[in-house]
């Protein structure tokens, strides 16, 4: 019975992916400390969604979601400006993010476009829209590129599932 429990609750574990998760989502918040990233959660946030990947495919999607990180705020902060709480004006800053970042041959990035744009434009903010976009940028850039350099230095030659 107990080897049962034990089975049940770490052999169905992928402890190359937990670690690797794990090792990523540590740097991320010593780093955005270190760095006093205003919001350095997204960093670790963007690090733990970028580790559930092939590593074979890394650089290619790392490079695409930081490509519609980088769309996804400079349209969010560009709709801001006409925003005024419309909803339409969101739901249209959400569908050029995701036109434009495929459109520019980021394939991958479109819906990191929308998650940039969406934070840019609604989470509540006293500074201006320009530094909540370019904290975003960086914030979820420091992640992929963590996840990315951690999953490279770990498990090189394998897949992390």
């Amino acid at each position: 019975m107990e080897s049962d429990i034990r089975m049940a609750l770490f052999g169905r574990v992928n402890w190359k992916h937990v670690i690797t998760t794990a090792i990523a989502a540590w740097i991320c918040l010593v780093l955005a400390r270190w760095f006093r990233l205003s919001q350095g959660y997204w960093a670790c946030i963007s690090s733990i969604v970028m580790v559930h990947m092939k590593v074979t495919d890394t650089w290619a999607i790392a490079r695409d979601r930081i490509a519609g990180t980088a769309v996804g705020a400079l349209m969010g902060w560009g709709a801001v400006s006409i925003w005024h709480g419309h909803a339409l004006i969101y739901g249209l800053a959400i569908l050029l993010s995701g036109l434009l970042t495929p459109a520019l041959r980021f394939k991958s990035g479109g819906g990191f476009a929308g998650v940039a744009a969406t934070i840019v434009m609604l989470v509540p903010t006293s500074h201006p829209h320009w530094e909540m976009a370019e904290g975003r940028f960086i914030e979820v850039s420091l992640g992929i590129l963590v996840s990315v350099i951690v999953s490279q230095l770990i498990w090189r030659e394998s897949e992390i599932d």
